[in-house]
């Protein structure tokens, strides 16, 4: 039976201890340990603790802390530092004595500014080395408005978040534990400075409450159990409480906290107070408003006497202390959406592993809270003979603290270092060039061809920068819609976020004009016409005449109008509008194009349009012959150089300049 509690206990305290007990893959019993108290003095604490009870408990407390690498420092501060002490260490009866002094010193007046008296603590714990903390026990709002430092609010709100920032870096959790009930929206702020840190923040209607704080802060290790044994308003006499204290229990002290002096205390261990052959009986140390006492080698009950007067309140804790500690295990790397698997090794003083049995993990509740927004994660138990494991998966990144509650002792709540997950960025799969016509209409390109997230994230896009001169882009939940605007090749650059990070990314475009993008084809059928194009032209009513012998030997007359439509035009141009050219007034056996578009001179010399020519020819139609550099289609069909073209009603001339930057539609049409 007691081997059977010895694990069971054991296994209670495993994931969550303070910092200074438990670390992820990492333990050192030995190493030091430092606490500064940052106590609140300024005029307004009158009202939260006009008892002194604040200063009354810290001094009961020093008391009951052991360990041979305990240290313990008190800052008091207004809107200045009132009383500051360096951690001393605690086995030390003079220097614990004089802690106390100091800790009784300070009396509640002035202003308040957290800000200094956090920056007190800082100077303190940069010249420990082990393992720190600190604990700011205040009414929640800095107050600098009647202060004659020179600070303002500002000053110190700023002071904090860069205290709050070297904290983080060096590991130092800032318990925060703020009085008063009207003050829960100054709280606030500091829950923020605590959950930053990794630590846990306390709102306390009454300071009679401290006490009960200070036990889950200061012994919520694994070497520790803490149990409220009783705590009501006593009249006059002489009053006993028993307790059976645990088997896995090496050592237990007892607190005694009341609001007027005690006068007598005793602690004995037993079956009964007479029985002297079983019983062993300590006079407790008292101070003023409380009383300690140690007991080891425990055999038997506990029972604690003591006298109170008329009316006097007195709360007992029974702190016990034993030597199993938890060493929490898990991969180095963790990241959103992955399931983490955790286990626990315990070990004694000596260092061995404890072994153990089956464990029942229906009283366990674990959660994982994050330390930035607060969220709740509940993350599965089970119990093995080895001890606990267990598993969790986390959707968001950040650092998360890991507590674990037993439900059948609800004193006890125990917390873990924080665990850190990672967050992968967005990433890109593919550089794929996207290639379009200038004739494309619009074109249709998911996302997720590009860009993916490992963490298997919803992936948001936004577009940065679009070639606005080559295509026009539009975002559609995770579609990119592209129509071409030009000729060209460029970037379309995306904001991509998966809602915690995100990262520019970027999709090649190009957009050709049909030249360019079949030019191997042209070619080719270039060839061919070469061969076929009279018989091709034949069938198709076209007139192949030898240049010299047009005029001489064409006898019609032009008929009919042009429509002229500037598609694409150099940019020092401006937009011209349609243009119309009627031909049945023209009496002339020969015109240029040049002729019609006189007003552009510049257009005529892109074109190349003085060395394109049109010839009357019957039955409506016209011929055109041409020596210019431009490129020329009529319908589908290229124009080559030198060669006549039978052009017919509803024909349309493409005329393209060399370098791309101009491009003309001429359409024959008849007159209405």
């Amino acid at each position: 039976m007691r081997r059977k509690i010895t694990y069971f206990a054991a296994i209670f305290l495993l994931l969550f201890s303070i910092r200074w007990n438990v670390f992820a893959q990492e333990k050192d019993a030995g190493e030091d340990i430092y606490i500064v108290f940052v106590v609140d003095h300024s005029g307004s604490m009158n009202e939260q603790d006009s008892r002194n009870v604040i200063s009354n408990t810290l001094k009961a407390f020093v008391d009951t802390l052991q360990g041979e690498t305990m240290h313990v420092g008190y800052i008091a501060y207004n809107d200045r530092i009132i009383v500051s002490q360096d951690p001393v260490s605690i086995r030390d009866k003079v220097q614990r004595e004089n802690l106390k002094d100091a800790i009784g010193k300070a009396s509640n007046k002035g202003e308040t500014d957290i800000g200094i008296g956090l920056g007190e603590a800082c100077r303190m714990l940069d010249k420990c080395q082990g393992k720190r903390m600190i604990v700011l026990v205040s009414d929640g709002e800095t107050d600098l408005a009647h202060s004659d430092t020179g600070r303002i609010k500002e000053d110190s709100d700023r002071d904090v978040q860069e205290i709050v920032q070297q904290c983080r870096e060096g590991e130092i959790p800032i318990t925060t534990i703020v009085f008063g009930e009207e003050n829960e929206a100054n709280a606030q702020a500091l829950r923020d400075v605590s959950m930053q840190t990794a630590a846990k923040s306390y709102i306390l209607h009454k300071t009679d409450e401290l006490p009960g704080v200070l036990c889950d802060v200061l012994y919520s290790g694994p070497s520790y159990s803490v149990y409220e044994a009783g705590s009501s308003i006593y009249d006059e006499g002489s009053q006993k409480i028993s307790y059976e204290p645990a088997e896995y229990a090496d050592e237990l002290t007892v607190l005694l906290l009341s609001d007027k002096d005690i006068k007598n205390a005793d602690v004995w261990q037993g079956t009964g107070a007479e029985d002297t052959s079983m019983a062993e009986q300590d006079k407790m140390e008292i101070s003023g408003t409380y009383a300690m006492g140690r007991l080891l080698d425990l055999n038997g009950p506990v029972n604690i006497e003591f006298d109170t007067g008329q009316s006097q309140r007195m709360t007992v804790y029974i702190i016990g202390s034993r030597g199993i500690t938890p060493v929490l295990e898990w991969q180095e790397e963790i990241h959103k959406n992955q399931p983490l698997d955790f286990k626990i090794r315990l070990e004694d003083r000596s260092g061995s592993t404890v072994e153990g049995t089956d464990y029942d993990t229906a009283a366990w509740k674990a959660e994982l809270e994050n330390v930035q927004t607060g969220e709740v994660i509940q993350a599965e138990i089970k119990g093995d003979e080895q001890g606990l494991s267990g598993t969790v998966c986390f959707h968001n990144s950040g650092e998360y603290i890991l507590c674990l509650d037993f439900l059948e002792n609800v004193q006890s709540t125990y917390i873990s270092e924080r665990i850190n997950v990672l967050n992968a960025l967005p990433g890109s799969i593919s550089s794929r060039e996207v290639d379009l016509l200038t004739i494309s209409g619009q074109q249709t390109i998911a996302l997720d061809e590009y860009f993916t997230d490992s963490d298997d994230d919803a992936l948001c896009f936004e577009l940065q920068e679009v070639p606005e001169d080559i295509v026009k882009g539009e975002i559609r939940g995770t579609t990119l819609l592209i129509e071409p605007r030009g000729r060209g090749r460029g970037e379309i650059k995306l904001l991509i976020s998966d809602g915690e990070g995100s990262l520019v990314g970027s999709i090649p475009v190009r957009v050709k004009s049909l030249p360019e993008a079949y030019w191997q084809v042209l070619v080719a059928l270039i060839c061919l016409m070469v061969f076929c194009i009279i018989k091709i032209w034949k069938k198709r009513n076209k007139v192949i005449l030898i240049p010299e012998q047009t005029e001489a030997k064409n006898e019609g007359a032009f008929t009919g109008k042009l429509n002229a439509y500037f598609t694409l035009l150099p940019e020092e141009i401006e937009e011209i509008p349609p243009l119309t050219f009627a031909l049945h007034p023209i009496r002339e056996k020969k015109i240029a194009l040049a002729d019609m578009f006189s007003d552009y001179p510049e257009l005529i010399d892109v074109l190349t349009l003085d060395e394109i020519y049109l010839f009357p020819a019957e039955g409506r139609q016209m011929i055109l012959y041409h020596k210019s550099d431009s490129t020329i289609m009529i319908g589908n069909s290229i124009v080559c150089r030198k060669m006549q073209y039978m052009v017919s009603y509803g024909n349309v001339i493409y005329i393209t300049s060399k370098d791309g930057t101009c491009e003309l539609e001429v359409h024959y049409i008849s007159m209405i």
